[in-house]
């Protein structure tokens, strides 16, 4: 038997921007077994989509856009009482064909894990949506495709490498258009002709790199006094990297409220979800003396103006390797990169690895290769069976 559902407001633009953004549509029932839905996961324009019950289960499709940005057009753009009508369509009569990037998107993003699914969105709606996300996937472009592509990349004449990570940016955020593309295109429903537009679209080559710099303790502590020269706090941004290995988003997004002296861990919450990590002594005292006297609701790391870093740490970043002679080509997450190497090389199990820094195994083996091939060596030399002693 259908659930019955709650009607909620959506007729009109001003009731529809009363409603909070969430995955789960907003459902409004309009006939037997059949409710309308408007679903907006964020800014921008929201999506139609009807629900019906079919053969024992509910089956979903997408109508088109809302009419909350652009103007109505009864064809890519509706408004409620557009929607309606087509809703109300026997199937046989109703518009295919007309799925939108943003609503490919949306069924894509229902199919991904929901430990994913939110980082993936949030990069969806800030790259792929603003641009292309009121397409209609039938009539896009090789052509419109790739100058979205070129639209991603930067150059910054201070780093050189801007450019390289960019376009490996560019290479992740297009498979993820790419997989929802594909989606849609593999669904008969939604009576997409080819797929040629994006297939043809190729990503940047050779830009993919594995992390290769990485710093010992004597270097950090150099890159540190450095970057107290010009910048205390941004220097406390370096020591703390280094001693929880934790990515800039989650040192930027923590409050002082999420540091537990007592039992010494860090609450972060970031790309792969929030987690607790466990502090060494040092890191205790350190986080100490930068929360000391400081409001729960502030930044554990604030900048000096006290805002939070958001991709501002470039610049004096790289002022700091120039100052310690360090390489140029090594960014704030050398540091990380440094805490999960050198941990490897002291002996600290990969699980507590993984598990402290908030990544996988099979990431660790296969960025950190080179480490692991020599403390194994290391490891296997001290440990394993011996019959005489060689010199």
């Amino acid at each position: 038997m259908p659930r019955p559902s709650a009607d909620y407001n959506t007729r009109s633009k001003g009731a529809r921007a009363k409603l909070d953004p969430r995955p789960k549509p907003y459902y409004r029932h309009i006939a037997p077994n059949r409710t309308l839905g408007y679903i907006r996961r964020g800014g921008g324009a929201g999506i139609w989509v009807v629900r019906e019950w079919e053969a024992g289960a509910y089956k979903r499709r997408s109508l088109g856009a809302a009419d909350d940005v652009a103007p109505a057009d009864g064809r890519d753009v509706l408004t409620f009482d557009q929607a309606l009508q087509i809703a109300n369509k026997p199937r046989s009569a109703q518009r295919v064909g007309n799925m939108t990037v943003s609503a490919a998107l949306t069924a894509y993003f229902d199919t991904i894990d929901s430990k994913h699914a939110a980082a993936y969105k949030a990069v969806a709606d800030k790259h792929i949506v603003p641009a292309l996300g009121g397409h209609r996937i039938d009539r896009l472009t090789k052509t419109q495709i790739e100058r979205w592509q070129t639209g991603l990349l930067r150059d910054d004449p201070d780093d050189p490498d801007v450019r390289r990570r960019s376009q490996d940016t560019a290479n992740r955020i297009l498979t993820h258009l790419k997989a929802a593309l594909n989606l849609a295109f593999q669904d008969d429903a939604n009576d997409i002709p080819t797929d040629s537009a994006w297939r043809r679209v190729k990503p940047y080559r050779d830009v993919s790199r594995a992390r290769q710099e990485h710093f010992d303790a004597a270097q950090v502590r150099l890159l540190v006094a450095k970057a107290a020269t010009f910048d205390r706090q941004f220097a406390d941004l370096i020591e703390v990297s280094y001693l929880t290995g934790a990515r800039l988003g989650e040192l930027s997004s923590a409050d002082v409220r999420d540091f537990d002296p007592v039992k010494g861990t860090l609450r972060v919450d970031g790309k792969t979800g929030p987690r607790i990590v466990t502090l060494t002594n040092e890191a205790v005292v350190k986080l100490r003396r930068v929360t000391a006297e400081r409001a729960p609701t502030a930044p554990l790391l604030p900048r000096t103006d006290g805002g939070r870093w958001r991709n501002t740490q470039n610049r004096p970043m790289q002022k700091a390797l120039k100052l310690a002679g360090l390489p140029a080509a090594a960014s704030l997450y050398s540091l990380r990169h440094s805490y999960i190497s050198r941990a490897i090389e002291a002996g600290m199990p990969l699980s507590l690895v993984s598990e402290n820094c908030g990544t996988s195994l099979t990431m660790i083996e296969r960025n950190y290769a080179h480490v692991l091939a020599q403390t194994r060596r290391d490891t296997i030399e001290k440990t394993a069976p011996k019959l005489r002693r060689v010199k």
